[in-house]
């Protein structure tokens, strides 16, 4: 699903330009109205970008309905989506979409909770958060049957490849271009 292991993620659009000019082929973008989305993800994508929304962040559209996520899906055309809600990914799924299921461990409970409703609803991949767990990567990669991306809190190379030999597919970060 991730054509490499470190994926750009765009917090800001002013960030774009660098992203654009990365070697990074997958890109996590987490910001955007709904009438300038079509047009981001476009450029993305015609620069040969895989291109994930983050469906919880985009302004003026309510994602997980069916009717917000064929406007996703149809209109702004992202190659996949990112939700913490259920039926963000339900919804995107219906339609066509790559989904990944953003978790956020923050006890065992959460954790327990989190893997209870990924493997309910089958998103195509999760997004652990935050990525800095190796121990918690290794359990849920054996855990869960999909690949599992890290995220967050990420301010080093050496931090995203302690992910990545926990088990990691990918791990995602806003300044992977600066490390």
């Amino acid at each position: 699903m991730f054509k490499q292991p470190y994926i750009y993620t765009i917090t800001s659009w002013d960030q774009a330009e660098k992203c654009l000019q990365s070697s990074y082929k997958t890109v996590f973008l987490l910001t955007g109205k709904m009438m300038d989305l079509p047009e981001y993800v476009y450029q993305l994508q015609n620069a040969g970008k895989t291109v994930f929304v983050h469906v919880d962040f985009i302004s003026g559209i309510e994602c997980h309905t069916p009717d917000g996520m064929n406007y996703v899906a149809e209109v702004i055309a992202p190659d996949g989506i990112i939700s913490t809600r259920s039926q963000s990914i339900i919804q995107g799924k219906k339609n066509g979409l790559k989904t990944i299921q953003r978790i956020f461990l923050i006890d065992t409970h959460a954790m327990e909770k989190a893997i209870e409703t990924a493997i309910k609803i089958q998103p195509d991949a999760i997004e652990a958060m935050p990525g800095l767990m190796p121990r918690v990567i290794t359990e849920l990669v054996n855990i869960v049957p999909f690949p599992v991306v890290a995220g967050g809190l990420f301010k080093t190379k050496e931090e995203m490849s302690a992910a990545l030999e926990a088990g990691a597919t990918a791990v995602s970060a806003s300044n992977i271009g600066d490390v």
